[in-house]
């Protein structure tokens, strides 16, 4: 031991100073304090994730639902009607609808509707459409249909009415009579109107055409056919299908039907309606 090294004596050394392990504490009340936060962070991901994934997953089912839809209806078409029509599902979940065993609101719109060899369209609004086959609880439809439709119609051949055009509120035809050998030719104006499932057909305005001669004829044709002429519009839909609106404009006519507990899956062969 050098004399450098030696204690002076009498002299005080104190200990060497040990620091203390603040920053130690301090990490670990950090940590816990990350930890706290995370926690709610990761649920809020994850609930956010299982919202989006419920709402993919509820959009995949909604879009194999409407098509099930569209192949089960195209199928089920009346006869003398083809064409396919597309499905939207409305609403909430299609999934909640579908566990509750029907969905409330679903549309259908047609593609290429032939009605009669007629183009058409049509809309349908349904409720309460159950997912396993059975009645719907209501249905409520809008056709709109050509005039090619009307040109075979009996009640019009009966009275020897032909070539219907269809105008604004009118339907225009020509009643042919042949009175001692002559041929004539009476061009009719009919108002329709529906009374029931009855879509009648009053004149309203008529001119008798004999050789080069034109005359007013209403007083004839009122004669000629005091009642008009009435077509059992039911004896063309489904039973349990009503009428409830007729409208004609230039070259179609849209007709409104409504129906309450219909199966749709025996359209193509049920029964027609009666007019009573």
């Amino acid at each position: 031991m050098t004399d450098a090294s030696r204690p002076v004596i009498g002299e005080r050394r104190d200990p060497p100073t040990v620091p203390i392990p603040v920053q130690a504490a301090v990490r670990r009340r950090k940590r816990g304090r990350r930890a706290l936060l995370i926690v709610p962070v990761v649920l809020i991901v994850l609930a956010i994730l299982g919202v989006v994934a419920f709402v993919v997953g509820d959009r995949i089912f909604r879009a194999n639902a409407e098509t099930q839809i569209e192949q089960s209806v195209s199928q089920s078409l009346p006869a003398g009607v083809t064409g396919t029509v597309d499905a939207s599902i409305g609403g909430g979940s299609a999934l909640v609808q579908w566990l509750h065993g029907s969905f409330d609101d679903v549309r259908l719109h047609s593609r290429g509707l032939q009605v009669a060899g007629a183009p058409a369209n049509a809309v349908v609004d349904i409720t309460g459409l159950p997912v396993n086959g059975g009645a719907v609880k209501t249905a409520n439809a809008t056709f709109t249909i050509g005039q090619a439709a009307f040109e075979n119609v009996p009640a019009l051949r009966n009275v020897g009415a032909t070539a219907p055009q269809l105008g604004t509120d009118s339907v225009s035809t020509t009643l042919s009579r042949t009175v001692l050998g002559f041929t004539l030719k009476i061009a009719v104006a009919l108002k329709p109107s529906l009374t029931g499932q009855t879509v009648h057909l009053q004149p309203t305005s008529a001119t008798l055409t004999a050789g080069p001669a034109t005359i007013p004829a209403t007083t004839i044709v009122q004669q000629l056919i005091p009642d008009g002429v009435s077509v059992c519009a039911a004896t063309y839909l489904p039973r349990g299908v009503a009428v409830t609106g007729v409208r004609v404009k230039p070259g179609e006519a849209v007709v409104r039907l409504s129906a309450r507990n219909l199966n749709l899956e025996t359209l193509d062969s049920a029964r027609t309606g009666t007019c009573g």
